[in-house]
């Protein structure tokens, strides 16, 4: 018996402990060990889906946001992405909480194709994650014109998810620059993203979407406080949170957009959206 337990014991050291590469829905890259914020049965700490196929003036901001997600303590990042103009996101199989903790969903102003980026088979699969307990952040400036064309008052996916109320097309019309500013009693207050077209388009400037918030969500960012019109809104109705953007996050200066990447990443992972306590020590609960 003892022999038996000798060989089994090292039949389990000798399996690799790095992630598998360059597959969908898999790491890019190998890790030999799990960061602080993912579990055991994590496949990856974050998946970062893209779906601009049909968007011929944005440039794929997947590295950036790997980057602020990597620089905020995700260590294990994956990628997935529409595989024809105008399908499906090719999400992987398994895609639930324990598996990926946090998701990222990135259209910016893909509304050419047919169907508009987001498709009703997108919207379904990311309800069924986050019906497990999951984390949403969902970027793009035209998701709503495109995927529900009708825009005001919601319904469906955007309300009972994303906790958009009332949405409002192109609150900007083709701005080279834009500047959103966090709302107070969330946990960005005191955060200014000053953003530049320039940073993520070569043929389009910024034409953003915004949205008032339902009862139990809030604007994370705006343009106009007073109006509760937020290009950011938050949403933690209690068994998942999502954060939706009208806008390109990723046209801010490198600095300030690991700040809001950072800010979202450690609110999914479960900081109160009131924070009364420095970012330091916010941090060190985590390490």
């Amino acid at each position: 018996m003892k022999r038996m337990l000798v060989v089994a014991l090292a039949l389990v050291l000798s399996v690799p402990l790095s992630a598998t590469t360059s597959r969908e829905g898999l790491p890019d890259a190998e890790y030999p060990e799990r960061g602080p914020y993912g579990t055991a049965r994590s496949v990856a700490d974050v998946l970062i889906c893209l779906d601009i196929d049909a968007n011929r003036g944005f440039g794929d901001p997947t590295p950036l946001y790997a980057d602020a997600f990597a620089a905020a303590g995700a260590q294990i990042i994956a990628t997935c992405r529409v595989e024809t103009p105008g399908g499906s996101i090719n999400f992987p199989t398994g895609m639930t909480a324990d598996n990926y903790p946090v998701v990222v969903v990135l259209t910016s102003d893909n509304w050419w194709a047919t169907p508009k980026n987001i498709d009703p088979a997108d919207e379904s699969a990311l309800a069924a994650y986050l019906d497990t307990g999951g984390n949403l952040l969902f970027v793009g400036q035209d998701y709503m014109v495109g995927a529900h064309p009708s825009m005001g008052p919601t319904s469906g996916f955007p309300r009972d998810y994303l906790g958009l109320d009332h949405c409002h097309q192109d609150v900007l019309w083709g701005e080279t620059t834009a500047t959103i500013t966090g709302s107070p009693g969330w946990i960005a207050d005191g955060l200014t993203l000053s953003l530049t077209a320039s940073t993520v388009f070569t043929e389009n400037t910024f034409y953003p979407d915004c949205a008032d918030p339902v009862a139990d969500a809030g604007s994370a960012f705006s343009y106009d406080e007073a109006a509760r019109d937020g290009v950011v809104i938050y949403h933690d109705p209690g068994g998942f949170k999502t954060v939706w953007s009208g806008i390109e996050l990723s046209a801010a200066a490198t600095a300030s957009f690991h700040v809001a990447i950072d800010t979202i990443y450690h609110w999914f992972l479960g900081a109160s959206p009131v924070v009364e306590s420095t970012w330091g020590e916010i941090k060190r609960l985590y390490r």
